[in-house]
């Protein structure tokens, strides 16, 4: 019995000691690529990486220290991906990838052409987030040049905004996203408070109120500031609910004002109402349904609505403080 015993510790020792190697190799070994950035061009692509060094510890994607950046070219997007790999210190591990960049030239038909290579290679992840930048990726190798503080502030840049980015399989679910869009500024990598909206048909720069008014009927984000007097109204919390009535839809958003926002006015509110269901018809006549009305009528009556087939039922949007 004793002999057994001792024999067991021993075999759950050694497995201990295996399964420890395995994953030290898995993770701390490679380098460990947090974000790609893709940069389509005149006749050739750059891929970005931004990958943690191996002696970082890389092994939890709260990790932030050790980060660098390594870019190639290649005559299409997966050679592009292939140089930039290969210019590693280590084999890439895209386990910790969560975001996707798309720098200046970038649109619908890179994260068309991405998504269908990380299906094939598993370069990457379908559930990365997803931003626009305004700089390329060698103005972003320029800024990095003195040190590797721009590449951390970029990346705690992208987790603060996360709450507002889109997953790359959204693109292809929803048929189109609002992207976040970085800028290189004095104190480093920014999410400005403009966006970028993309699909296949569209990609257009939206000012801060527009894309606000989205995030808030969408639920992407913490906070939802708007400019509607001398002072800011500053929402949180959003919760939606539909009503299908004879005459289209009613729309009612019920929030909380965080710190530091004024106490709207009713007029304020209206206004904001009107902000909404102005942005949702828009969308219709895009062909977004962007609240899924249609699917919540033929739930209601067994009768669809498409927005590519049908107009843009009446909408009422009410906003309440609650």
């Amino acid at each position: 019995m004793a002999k057994n015993r001792m024999l067991r510790c021993w075999a759950a020792g050694l497995l201990a000691a295996f399964c420890l190697a395995f994953a030290r190799t898995d993770t701390t070994e490679k380098s460990m690529v947090r974000a790609v950035l893709l940069e389509p061009g005149e006749g050739h692509w750059t891929v970005g990486l931004l990958y943690q060094a191996p002696e970082a510890s890389a092994d939890s994607s709260e990790v932030s220290d050790g980060i660098r950046f390594a870019a190639a070219q290649g005559p299409d997007l997966e050679r592009a991906l292939a140089s930039a790999e290969a210019a590693l210190p280590l084999t890439a591990n895209f386990r910790l990838c969560d975001y996707l960049l798309l720098m200046p030239g970038g649109g619908w038909t890179a994260l068309e052409e991405y998504e269908a290579l990380v299906l094939a290679r598993q370069c990457g992840r379908t559930s990365a987030r997803l931003a626009a930048c305004r700089f390329s990726c060698g103005e972003l190798s320029e800024a990095t040049e003195e040190g590797g503080e721009p590449l951390t502030q970029l990346l705690q840049a992208l987790k603060q905004a996360r709450r507002t980015l889109p997953r790359l399989y959204e693109a292809r679910v929803d048929g189109g996203v609002l992207l976040p869009v970085l800028a290189l500024e004095e104190n480093g990598p920014t999410a400005l408070e403009e966006g970028v909206f993309l699909s296949e048909t569209e990609q257009s720069p939206w000012d801060a109120e527009k894309t606000t008014v989205y995030r808030l009927l969408t639920g992407k984000g913490e906070e939802f500031v708007f400019w509607l007097g001398e002072r800011p109204l500053i929402l949180r919390r959003p919760l939606l609910s539909v009503e299908a009535g004879a005459e289209g839809f009613a729309l009612r958003l019920d929030c909380q004002t965080a710190a530091g926002s004024i106490e709207p006015a009713p007029d304020q509110l209206a206004r904001l109402g009107q902000l909404c269901t102005g942005l949702l018809a828009e969308r219709w006549a895009a062909g977004q349904d962007l609240l899924g009305l249609g699917a919540y009528q033929a739930l209601q009556t067994g009768a669809a609505l498409d927005p590519t087939k049908n107009a843009c039922p009446p909408l009422r949007t009410d906003v309440a403080i609650y």
